[in-house]
């Protein structure tokens, strides 16, 4: 009979212990399961608004591109396209996935011995070399926009403007011809992985082109 108890005694032990697991692991799984949906609906939440962003930057750049620089909204929309962009990328990079970029280089020669590189930036594909110009200078760029020519006229860079007698010119560079003004304006210029141009700042002659060395 004691033996029976004793035995009895165990089991109900074991048992309670077996109970007690059973409801802490169920424990768990409702844990678990409330922190999934958690994460899904941020997830859901961060890639809702990866795709705001990505919305809100074709919209600006859009509206950049066809605005005089002198207009209050256009010094609005280009500041927040440069800010908008390198917000747009820390959550892309968050997010581990890495959206398609083109890595591109662009030269900014002042003209007096001066230098800017602005070398491997990222940039969104489809933009052209105008807004690409826009967003590296975090919009410190004045020019007038021709719609019956789709173009813009640069008229200063940087924080220094035309003169006179000095003027911003537009460059592109390939591996074979090296330097060479450019036959297009910024805004017709597509920009790939790896494309560079350049702008400096220099005198014209009489046939409207630089009188300064290229690069």
């Amino acid at each position: 009979m004691a033996v029976l108890l004793v035995t009895s005694s165990v089991a109900l032990l074991y048992y309670t212990k077996y109970q007690q697991e059973v409801t802490n692991n169920e424990n768990y799984i409702g844990d678990l399961d409330s922190a999934l949906n958690s994460y899904r609906s941020l997830s859901n939440s961060f890639n809702a608004s990866l795709q705001d962003y990505n919305e809100t930057l074709s919209l600006l750049t859009s509206a950049v591109a066809d605005l005089n620089t002198s207009t209050p909204a256009y010094g609005d929309a280009s500041i927040a396209l440069a800010t908008l962009w390198k917000d747009y990328q820390a959550l892309d990079s968050a997010s581990g996935r890495r959206a398609i970029v083109y890595e591109v280089n662009m030269l900014l020669d002042f003209g007096n011995g001066t230098r800017r590189w602005y070398n491997d930036t990222s940039i969104q594909p489809g933009w052209n070399g105008y807004v690409v110009t826009l967003v590296l200078l975090d919009g410190r760029v004045q020019a007038t926009w021709y719609p019956q020519y789709g173009e813009h006229y640069v008229t200063g860079l940087g924080g220094v403007s035309d003169t006179q007698s000095d003027y911003w010119f537009l460059l592109t560079y390939n591996k074979t011809a090296s330097w060479q003004v450019a036959q297009l304006g910024a805004d017709d210029i597509s920009m790939f992985n790896d494309t560079t141009i350049g702008w400096v700042y220099c005198p014209e002659n009489s046939n409207y082109a630089p009188t300064c060395a290229l690069p």
